[in-house]
């Protein structure tokens, strides 16, 4: 009776609190970010970077391509470069847990923002409020 009792609790908590199976899911809400970011590359930021906010990141960007990979923090990166900005996702096991946008401010320098993803109740990638954020190229 009580496995019962405990089966139908979680079955009505699963009921009552769904989450989208694709909430803040790089392969789903991700690519569908980076790709609205259109424009064709004018920078390229392949390499080693420091940021005061995340530590050091390694970045992978073919040349002429938008898409850049790789990883720091302590999380997996997949992002693209529009025009002279810098879109990234920062994941864990295939879940967004970061998005930032950053464009140069010198040379060797990137700054912009990133901001915490929404909450699994709520719909869209990442909140609208956001923080500084710096990188520089080592």
């Amino acid at each position: 009776m009580k496995m019962l009792t405990l089966a139908m609790a979680l079955l009505l908590l699963c009921v009552a609190f769904p989450a989208p199976l694709s909430a803040g899911k790089v392969d789903v809400e991700g690519k569908a970010w980076l790709d609205s970011q259109k424009d064709p590359p004018t920078m390229n930021v392949n390499g080693s970077w420091d940021s005061e906010e995340w530590g050091s990141f390694r970045l992978v960007q073919a040349e002429g391509s938008r898409d850049v990979s790789g990883n720091g923090g302590g999380y997996q990166i997949t992002g693209v470069v529009s025009g002279n900005h810098l879109f990234m996702l920062f994941s864990t096991r295939g879940t967004v847990d970061y998005c930032a946008t950053l464009s140069p401010n010198g040379e060797n320098s990137l700054i912009g923002s990133y901001s915490d993803r929404k909450s699994r109740l709520r719909s869209g990638l990442c909140q609208e409020s956001s923080r500084p954020m710096n990188m520089k190229k080592k």
